[in-house]
């Protein structure tokens, strides 16, 4: 589905939504605005909310069963807090104006660029995978605002109510907290309270961190890990489909001799191929008995062609001859031999000599190369083509099945379920710690800096002056940063 075009059914959704909400409201107001009381929901233009104080008494018997060991874990949470606070800052001023390392007139001093990135769906994420990205949010936030409901009841605020808003798409949840008994806390206690979601979202991250890398070991039992990749998705209009070509979840266990163990060899084999063109190691004798050639000539770039264009099983080879060896040819410098034949005899891949036999390779333009890929329990594939064509059209796991009753979606569903949940994690963290309205930092820069300058500045109205500076500043930057990555990232993506 294009970006425009899931932008347009949610559109279309939501018209619908507000349309009976406002029918409803006006043809049935009492009992569907019993129904909205009752069910806590909320319709407005492009959002929805769900308010419900259901949770109240599950939270509050939560934070009273913490035991101390708890405190002294919001207590790091709000040293951790503090110290994104400063990351998030540097993070958005080196990628809004740059930075540059070293210093002085040293010529060998290189710049130093941070980039942040918008994960935007059809943008620069699959809507194939929209699924996972509102899931995570939804995990994240919730667990970000659990947080804060905990801290506070340990510290004695009482907690009204919590809900989600659901903003176009993607959802955000929220707790409600008596903001007089929150103010009248003590600047720590305080502080326990504002930076518990960003505590909460660190820890979250770090045990879905854990399961991620322990994720192979422990479908052990069930898959194996690197060893191979297995296939599990060919593009329609990939060259390599057909009745000799890839299939839908092969295993894939070598390119060119290279050894195919996880998805960074693969990528590694790839670019090894572009560098090298193979060449096999061949005898004098196969090359008597299988040599096909007729009439040769010179083609296109300087190319040797002496088989019969027509026939697609033959290709073209050529003799690497090594200048230091002054011995008299055995074969012809040219020959025209079966390709698949010829790969399955070569005794090995060579560069330029063979301990025995003759080393040969395929005559064909710098644009292509001959790939020749082992599957499990199945016959090579030979194809004649450019790297990038599987790249681009074949998508692999790291998990192959031990049965076949297993498939390597589920295990990379499941990966990918973690990446998601760790990126959003501690992407909330960060962001929530900047010191920007509506977030998290301004809250918590106010606490600090207010308690900071009590005894130095006694009115209150300079203090707030000082506090409305630094989050006006943070907000600056904030916005600046979020617009400058997202009108990169719309170019990248569109022009």
């Amino acid at each position: 589905m294009e970006p425009l075009t899931l932008i347009a059914v949610i559109g279309v959704i939501y018209g619908t939504v507000f349309f009976f909400d406002c029918f409803f409201k006006s043809c049935m107001h009492y009992p569907y605005d019993a129904f909205l009381r009752n069910t806590g929901l909320t319709v407005q233009f492009m959002r929805l909310r769900w308010h419900t104080t259901a949770f109240n008494r599950t939270i509050f018997k939560w934070g009273s069963s913490c035991s101390k060991i708890f405190i002294h874990a919001f207590n790091l949470g709000v040293i951790t807090s503090i110290v994104l606070m400063a990351l998030g800052i540097l993070i958005l001023s080196a990628s809004l104006f740059g930075t540059s390392s070293g210093g002085g007139s040293d010529v060998t001093s290189k710049k130093f660029e941070v980039q942040m990135e918008l994960l935007l769906p059809g943008v620069n994420l699959p809507l194939s995978e929209i699924g996972y990205y509102i899931t995570a949010l939804l995990i994240c936030s919730v667990v970000h605002e659990l947080g804060h409901a905990i801290a506070a009841v340990m510290e004695d605020v009482p907690v009204t109510g919590f809900g989600i808003y659901v903003l176009f798409c993607f959802p955000v949840a929220y707790t409600e907290l008596s903001t007089e008994h929150l103010n009248a806390l003590k600047p720590l206690r305080k502080l326990r309270v504002l930076c518990a979601g960003i505590w909460h979202n660190v820890v979250l991250a770090a045990v879905f961190y854990v399961i991620f890398i322990g994720l192979g070991p422990a479908l052990t039992p069930f898959y194996q890990t690197n060893s191979a990749v297995v296939i599990t998705h060919i593009s329609p209009n990939s060259h390599l489909r057909g009745d000799r070509g890839l299939y839908w979840h092969d295993v894939i266990q070598s390119i060119n001799e290279c050894k195919v163990r996880n998805l960074d060899t693969w990528y590694s084999c790839l670019v090894k191929t572009l560098h090298s063109k193979p060449a096999f190691c061949v005898s004098s004798e196969f090359i008597r008995l299988n040599d096909e050639t007729g009439l040769t000539a010179h083609i296109d770039d300087g190319l040797v062609q002496c088989c019969d264009p027509s026939n697609t099983k033959v290709l073209c080879f050529e003799y690497i001859n090594d200048i230091s060896n002054d011995d008299p040819l055995e074969i012809p410098q040219h020959m025209c031999l079966d390709i698949r034949k010829t790969v399955e005899e070569a005794t090995s891949l060579c560069t330029t000599t063979c301990d025995e036999g003759f080393c040969i390779r395929p005559v064909i333009n710098n644009s292509t190369t001959l790939l020749t890929i082992a599957r499990k329990d199945r016959e090579r594939v030979i194809y004649i083509g450019h790297p990038s064509d599987l790249y681009r059209t074949i998508k692999l796991s790291e998990f192959v099945p031990k049965t076949s009753f297993l498939t390597p979606e589920f295990a990379d569903s499941l990966s990918l379920f973690l990446k998601y949940n760790v990126v959003f994690s501690l992407g909330l963290a960060v962001i929530n710690a900047i010191p920007s309205f509506s977030l998290d930092g301004h809250h918590i820069s106010s606490t600090i800096i207010n308690s900071i300058l009590a005894n130095k500045i006694t009115e209150r109205a300079r203090r707030e002056l000082v506090l409305l500076a630094v989050s006006c500043l943070g907000t600056l930057l904030f916005l600046s940063s979020i617009i400058k990555v997202l009108w990169s990232s719309l170019v990248t993506r569109f022009m």
